[in-house]
């Protein structure tokens, strides 16, 4: 009789897993040792498989840092930064991340509070420095034509990424909240910044764009 009900236990609580859903968030290094960062935080040890559970919908910070796995006693070394990006979870499902190694590192952007030099091999600068942005910026001012404004902008996009602060500069050109969320929707993706694009879109003026624009932001994070 003990036997049945040790099995009938173990059953029971089989099934009450299978049941439970898994929401979260997993971030999978392949064979290398990772440390993983949320909002500035370290939330595990050195693994090759991290699993952030239980969070809420919404938009997370979130670091991968190359490491190696430790002996008892020994201190974490934390070294190259893999992968940087401002995440959006709907809070269902698992959504994945793979940092496959350092074939896949994203390279550290300029302007960024954490900003690392350049290293040869992992990438190189894409954001427009401040001198040639402003020229930049004079050639968008001095164009008359809208179409040809967007052609200007997309020809940079092609070779550039921007940071939230150039976007605001860009988007006070217009003064329509249309003209301005075609601005923001086209250099978005290109944005390295993109925890500060609030910034640019609290310059809107009315209330739907800025929702508009949200929801927008929502459906990239979702790509």
């Amino acid at each position: 009789m003990r036997k049945i009900i040790i099995s009938f236990c173990i059953l029971f609580a089989a099934l009450s897993l299978q049941a439970q859903s898994v929401n979260g968030i997993r971030i999978d290094g392949g064979n290398t040792p990772i440390l993983v960062y949320l909002g500035g935080n370290q939330i595990c040890l050195p693994t090759t498989t991290c699993f952030i559970a239980n969070l809420n919908p919404g938009h997370y910070t979130i670091e991968v840092f190359a490491t190696r796995f430790t002996r008892a006693g020994e201190r974490v070394w934390k070294g190259e930064k893999l992968y940087k990006d401002f995440v959006y979870f709907d809070g269902r499902g698992v959504k994945e991340i793979w940092v496959d190694g350092r074939d896949n590192i994203r390279p550290e952007r300029p302007g960024r509070p954490d900003q690392g030099e350049h290293r040869p091999g992992y990438g190189h600068n894409r954001v427009m420095n401040d001198q040639l942005f402003q020229t930049f910026y004079k050639e968008m001012k001095n164009e008359p034509f809208k179409d040809d404004r967007m052609k200007l902008l997309n020809a940079a996009l092609a070779g550039s990424d921007f940071t939230s602060a150039q976007c605001l500069q860009l988007t006070k050109l217009y003064t329509f909240d249309d003209d301005r969320m075609e601005i923001m929707k086209i250099m978005y993706p290109r944005i390295v910044d993109k925890e500060a694009f609030f910034t640019v879109i609290n310059t809107l003026t009315f209330s739907s764009s800025k929702e508009k624009m949200k929801d927008f932001m929502i459906g990239y994070g979702k790509r």
